[in-house]
Parts: C-alpha cells; structure tokens; sequence
C-alpha cells in the first residue's frame, strides 16, 4: 500500500477556515494524519516537499460535459491538468442515461453539438449501464452522474412540442425514481433545449416531488438569463417551495448588455430565498463569454420533432427567411443570444473535422461577410453542412457582473466546458483563472472563500461526505499548486493549453500530475449517491 507525505504545505482544508502549516500523511486512498509527522526511512514510499505550497482537496466541477469523451480520453487532460478530481455530469437535462432506444440515433445527433461524436459504441440503456461503460474505459476524475430531463421526456413523449399527459408524467416520474435509486445524484434540465423546453411547471413539479424524496439535486439551466432571468430563477425557486426539492442554478449569469449590473439584483434573490430555508446554489465559470450549441440561435419551435425535423426546415427556403426575422427580431420569452451579443460577439469554436472548420475562431459577422451572405445564412449552412455538431462562444456578459456574482456565498464552481475542436478556454482553466486573477490579483475572493466554493460547498451540494476537504479520513483527492505562479496559461485564441504552478493532483491517493506533468493514472471512480 502506497503511503505518501507531503511536508510543510500551506493547507487550505475547504472549509472556509483560515490557512494552516502542516504535514498531510496519504495512506492508500485516505487521508491518514495532519499535523507535524516526523519521517524515517521505512515510513512513507513517497515524500513530497511542499513547503511553499498551497495543499488544498481535489477541486469538484459542478457541470461537466464529458459524458462521451470520457470514455475515449479518459485521462481527461483538460480536467486533471486544472485540479479537478470530481465531475458532475449528465447537465443541461441533455446528459446520456436512461436512453430510449428508439431515440438513440436521433438523440446522438441532437447531442452532438453539445457532447461531441467520438467514436463511441452507445451500448448503454440505462444508468447501471452507462456507469458499466465509463468504468470500462477508466477514469482519471470521479464521476457522478445526474439523470437527464431530455432523454426521459423522449421515452415518453418522442420531440413533441407539448405538455404530457398525467400517464406520460407518473411515467416519467417511475423512471425517474428507478435512476434515483440507481445511484443518480439528482436530476438536470436545460429549459432552452429540446425537449426540455417544452416541461410545463407542473411536469417539473411532479418529477422534483420525486427527487425531494431521496435528497437529491434539482440542477437547472433556466428558461432565460436575460431579460426574464429573475423569473425564470424564481419559477425553479417556486416549485422549490412547493416541493422540498434542492434548487441549484447552472452558471448563474446575466446576459444581453441592456442587463449588465443588475446582478445585485439576481443574487438578492438567492439571499431571500436562503433567509427562508431553502437550501438555494449556483455554480459558475469565471469569464464573461458563454458557450453552446450554435443550434441554440435557432428558435425553439424549429426544433419540435428532433434533429431530423430541424433539418427539414434549415433547407426549407420559406422557412429559413421566417426563422432569420425571427433571430433578428426574436419572440416573446424567448433567449435569443443573437441580439443578447451581437453577430460580431458569436465565434464558431467547435467542428470537428467538417468541411467548415477552418471557420473555427471567426465570428459569424465575419464568415457571413466573407461568404457575401448574412450571419443567419451562416448558422443554417454550417448546422446543415456538419450535421448539426458544431459549437460556440458568445461574448454576452459584463466582467463587473462576473466578478460580483463569484463572491456570493451559495457560489460554486462548474467549468460548463465544451471540449470540441478549439473550445471556451474555461474547459482548461477555470480554476486556475480564479485563483490567479480573483484571488492572487483582483483580490475579488480570498484563498479560503475560492477553495471552499471550488471543493466543500460542492462536496456538500452532491453529499459527497468523505470528499471537498482535507480531514483524517477523507478520501485522498488533493492538488499542490505555487499559488503565487499559477496563472491561465490559455486564452480565447488559444484556449487548449494547460495551467501554470500545479505542481501535484492526487485522485484517490495516487498522482494523476506529478511535478507538474500527468502521470497517466486512472484512478478515478465512478460514484453512486450514498455508496461510498
């Protein structure tokens, strides 16, 4: 059994609690002391000299998109190389477990956009399924898993634009039970994408009484961040009341420039809901530029009926001109992130090895004038011409807002990393921008507050009990990093490179980064709610 020391770190514990001096002894995959442990030669395998460093627990990514490429990258660089030991996947009611099977290539399609289309055998049906599936590719993180809003309609309900049935919904609600006490760590819906965009409060009502039951987490992307955000936040917080359930906000921002500075007003709503016993989260990336799907920038009602349906019409002349209106001029309650910011702010990011990737860093302003067409025009060829997998990033957010919302107490961390062809810099470096630039310059957070949001709220959020802090009996997911080194090391232009100053990042008690340099360990497990 490996037994390991790190000497002399800085221990910043994930609590919150000040920084202390100590010694942290690794025995196998637990933590087994703290304090100041004298060493002789037989004692400990390994010593790493720490002094200097910042030790703190394994940073927890509260929405993760790698449910695919996990299983064909499953060293998950871009993860390990930034801290991260924990991923919650399964977001934006778009994740990949219970699958209907006769949905199974169309959802592929649907999805790919969003999680890529890696030469995957999609072999899985249910959750047992899929965890059998991760673990047999191996992991570097652990992996929990969030059922999925999307696939669970479509069993029921196909693509239909609609409300369901009360049979459709107590269906709806079996499944969801079933995948609860398969080991789900709660439920996920994306209120923008098809067809979760079609659950009507009742529907969502009716599945959250189900979640409430086992403790689990109730994680939304809401129906608009721009101007009806305050009521889409409140409509989650509603059915919070009604059900017990546990409300947590997907990266809580406020987009479209005529809403910049009304942050203050967004978290005001947290702290209400708070001072009234709801136990009320968010998690957020560290940037003012979101990224999705480019499909997103197409109205809602072009999507009814699922991929094929959206096709059909992208080649339909009459209704290309209705949908472009449309996009310019947009529709009631409607998020539409082309007017949010701006043709000239929307940069094609991710195609994978399409006839159009050389189109990736420009932005749509750009490519339409290069093409002698209009920025609508560009987004219909490019979904048809690459069959629906291409991605983006929008720049549609205030840098003030970002940074007030960050120091919010019910904050956490989700990097929301897209990781297709040259992605949103978050997807590599969303922790280290937030210990560089909030912490050690903009002074925004101090250590302890971005540790804390980055490991022990989270671990808390998911009832992960024994991870998020540095304690004897923990479990041994550390990273030692040079908090006066670390920096981004990516950026926009060139967002797949890998932070600065981590020196170390254990999973389980083995080195995933050793000196700074991934070692190739799979340690990670694939976690079930309340199985050790």
């Amino acid at each position: 059994m490996e037994k390991i020391l790190i000497q002399g770190a800085s221990v910043v514990n994930g609590s919150g609690e000040k920084t202390f001096v100590a010694d942290v002894a690794i025995v196998g995959d637990f933590i087994a002391e703290i304090g100041r442990i004298s060493v002789n030669s037989d004692s400990f395998t390994q010593v790493v000299n720490a002094r200097g460093l910042t030790l703190t627990p394994g940073f927890i990514d509260m929405h993760s998109h790698s449910d695919l490429l996990q299983m064909v990258k499953p060293e998950a660089s871009a993860k390990i190389r930034q801290g991260i030991t924990t991923e919650l996947l399964g977001q934006d009611g778009l994740g990949l477990a219970p699958l209907p099977e006769d949905q199974v290539d169309s959802y592929r399609r649907h999805v790919s956009g969003l999680l890529g289309d890696p030469d995957v055998d999609w072999s899985w049906r249910t959750l047992p399924e899929y965890y059998a599936c991760l673990e047999k590719a191996g992991t570097a993180t652990n992996l929990a898993v969030l059922l999925s809003h999307g696939p669970l309609r479509m069993a029921v309900a196909g693509m239909d634009e609609r409300a369901l049935t009360p049979p459709e919904i107590a269906r709806l609600c079996e499944m969801t039970a079933t995948g609860l006490a398969e080991g789900a760590f709660g439920l996920s819906t994306g209120l923008i994408y098809p067809p979760c965009i079609s659950a009507d409060t009742a529907e969502l009502t009716a599945l959250t009484a189900e979640v409430a039951k086992t403790g689990g987490v109730f994680v939304v992307h809401v129906r608009n961040e721009r101007g009806l955000v305050k009521e889409s936040i409140g409509e989650i917080f509603d059915i919070a009341r009604q059900t017990g359930v546990i409300p947590h906000i997907s990266h809580l921002k406020v987009i479209g420039r005529e809403n910049w500075g009304t942050s203050g007003d967004i978290l005001a709503l947290f702290d209400a809901a708070v001072a009234e016993g709801l136990d009320a989260s968010f998690d957020q990336y560290p940037y003012p530029a979101g990224s999705t799907m480019l499909s997103a920038l197409i109205p809602p009602h072009a999507h009814a009926g699922g991929p094929e349906q959206l096709i059909e019409r992208l080649q339909d002349p009459e209704m290309r001109a209705q949908l472009a209106r449309e996009m310019a001029e947009g529709l009631p309650g409607w998020e539409n992130i082309c007017t949010a910011a701006g043709w000239d702010e929307i940069y094609v990011t991710g195609i994978d090895s399409g006839p159009n990737k050389h189109w990736e860093e420009r932005s749509l302003a750009d490519i339409a004038v290069q093409l002698g067409t209009t920025p609508q025009a560009v987004v219909f060829d490019l979904l048809l011409q690459e069959n629906l997998q291409v991605s983006m990033v929008n720049f549609s957010m205030s840098e003030a807002d970002v940074a007030k919302i960050l120091q919010h107490s019910c904050g956490m961390l989700g990097t929301d990393g897209l990781l297709l062809g040259k992605p949103h810099p978050r997807a590599y470096a969303s922790t280290a921008r937030i210990l560089a630039k909030y912490v050690r310059e903009k002074k925004v957070l101090t250590m302890e507050e971005a540790v804390a949001r980055m490991t022990g709220r989270p671990a808390r959020r998911l009832g992960l009990t024994d991870r998020g802090r540095i304690a004897i009996g923990a479990k041994a997911d550390l990273v030692l990093f040079d908090a006066a080194q670390i920096a981004e090391g990516n950026s926009f232009a060139d967002p797949c490179r890998h932070p600065q100053g981590i020196e170390y990042v254990f999973v389980n008690g083995v080195a995933a980064v050793s000196r700074g340099v991934e070692t190739g360990a799979l340690s990670g497990r694939v976690l079930r709610r309340g199985k050790r």
